[in-house]
């Protein structure tokens, strides 16, 4: 009798734990059917070896047993490994990724982070970097970031963060050791410094650090400085920031060019229409989300696939929405503010959903009062905001919304500043410019103001000493693929800034090298 349970059994050795379970049950499982199906020595030997969590296995034999499973953050990617390891059916794959991609917020980070790795599946390391790297500027709000473990807090500062300054890190870093427990959090400060890349970081910012009360205290000394070209810190996360231009070609086509901050070309792609592509919170690597037309206009581009998705306006406050649920928190409110009645902006109407150094903000004008909501959530942006026809192009930089009106009146908004709006006169650059032939646009590394006329395709610069606009080029294009020299007609559909990181333009930037060689 007990010969014959034996072989009814099979034991399981997952890790140091073992489990005993009937052949029969465990056959549902196409991996287990398999090996008990052939001549194999674990099928003589009624005993096989496994190496997964043990947690997460407990449930997949837990659901074996009585056909019930709960998909929680902690297991779901450890879930989708094992699921595809054991060749069980495709439901709970697309069970785990309906869950994930509707219940990730960034709290999670530190249970998604120990389960990820450079080939798991629903997500690996590298898709997860690229959403940390892109929103680092939103994760390190209190909320969230001194709660996170110093675990989370090392994994994260490593990273090549899309970042304007070094410095940000540096204080990321002083904010969580100092809030709440911080002579317990004071053991980890010279490991987690040791992540801030300090020969990237400027001299004005070192000499910041330099006088911090505990920094002294700790007596640390940065392991490279400006300018030391013998470090390790071989990539410079301030050097992600690019001006982006997309024309119309034929049909839907359009091209998208990639310029660093010296308006050198990086890359210059043709791309397609493809209106399928998901819209995702946490995409694949190859993905980008740039923001146009006064954050009014949103398009994802797939860099690998050479395919994009074009978002209007009310699309792009949708997409919003999803971002910002992946970053609500119950302690952090909608900062409100408006202004009294202002004369000057009677004519003036419409709205934009700008971002800046991880911050959302809805400007909205209407009837001469100003009004802005910072990170605004859902009862913030009612329909009527959207129907508005828009008379001004805008853009946010520091503290200061920039704004172009429809009469060629540049205005800043200074934010936290009720009822503050300046009025700079535009000189002669009024007298050349049409208000639906420019774009405007800011660089948050350069900590500069751009205007480029849509017709002419010429770039100013706003000089904010003499508040003046001074002409710095012309965009221009050549096809040579036809007569030598011969420009090609294209119609710009914008000019702007965004961050791109390294690995999801990598695609473009291999495929210009190998046409090169």
């Amino acid at each position: 009798m007990d010969s014959l349970e034996s072989d009814d059994q099979l034991t399981i050795i997952n890790r140091s734990t073992e489990h005993r379970i009937s052949k029969k049950l465990i056959r549902r499982i196409p991996y287990f059917d398999r090996m008990l199906s052939h001549d194999l020595l674990e099928s003589k030997e009624n005993k096989v070896k496994l190496d997964f969590d043990e947690q997460t296995f407990k449930i997949i034999l837990n659901w074996i047993e009585m056909d019930l499973m709960l998909i929680k953050m902690d297991n779901v990617i450890n879930l989708c490994n094992m699921a595809d390891y054991f060749g069980i059916n495709d439901d709970l794959m697309k069970d785990c990724a309906t869950y994930f991609h509707g219940k990730f917020h960034i709290s999670n980070l530190p249970v998604i982070i120990p389960q990820v790795t450079s080939i798991s599946k629903l997500i690996n390391s590298r898709v997860l970097n690229t959403f940390i790297c892109r929103h680092f500027l939103k994760i390190v709000k209190p909320a969230f970031w001194l709660d996170f473990p110093f675990e989370t807090i090392d994994y994260i500062c490593k990273l090549d963060l899309m970042i304007d300054s070094e410095i940000k890190v540096f204080d990321a870093i002083m904010e969580w050791v100092m809030k709440w427990d911080h002579y317990s959090k004071r053991s980890h400060l010279k490991v987690l410094l040791n992540s801030v890349r300090w020969c990237h970081m400027e001299s004005k910012h070192l000499t910041k650090v330099k006088e911090n009360v505990l920094i002294k205290y700790e007596g640390f000394e940065p392991i490279c400085s400006p300018r030391d070209v013998d470090c390790d810190c071989i990539f410079n996360r301030t050097k992600q920031e690019y001006f982006i231009v997309i024309e119309k070609l034929m049909d839907t086509d359009l091209r998208i060019k990639v310029l660093d901050s010296n308006f050198l070309p990086a890359i210059d792609q043709v791309i397609q229409l493809d209106i399928s592509m998901p819209l995702h919170v946490v995409h694949d690597e190859h993905i980008s989300d740039i923001s146009f037309d006064s954050g009014r206009k949103m398009i994802r581009i797939d860099w690998k696939q050479n395919k994009y998705r074009l978002l209007d306006y009310k699309a792009y406050v949708s997409h919003h929405f999803e971002i910002a649920r992946c970053f609500e928190s119950r302690f952090v409110t909608t900062n409100y503010q408006d202004t009294k009645n202002l004369s000057d902006c009677q004519t003036i109407q419409g709205s934009s959903l700008l971002e800046a150094n991880g911050k959302f903000v809805l400007f909205h004008i209407k009837d001469g009062f100003v009004a802005y909501w910072l990170d605004p959530k859902l009862g913030n942006i009612n329909p009527k905001v959207l129907d508005y026809e828009q008379y001004f192009d805008s853009t946010i930089l520091g503290e200061n919304i920039y704004i172009i009106t429809e009469n060629s009146e540049f205005m800043t908004f200074k934010i936290g500043q009720e009822g503050e709006l300046k009025i700079i006169d535009f000189g002669q650059l009024d007298q050349q410019l049409w208000f639906d032939k420019s774009f405007l646009t800011s660089s948050q590394v350069g900590n500069e103001i751009f205007l480029v006329d849509k017709s002419t395709k010429n770039i100013f610069r706003f000089n904010r000493l003499n508040e003046e606009w001074d002409p710095i080029g012309l965009l221009i294009n050549y096809d040579y693929s036809k007569t030598e020299g011969q420009k090609k007609p294209s119609e710009l559909l914008t000019f702007t800034t965004a961050f791109l990181s390294i690995d999801s333009i990598r695609p473009c930037l291999k495929r210009k090298l190998d046409s090169m060689n």
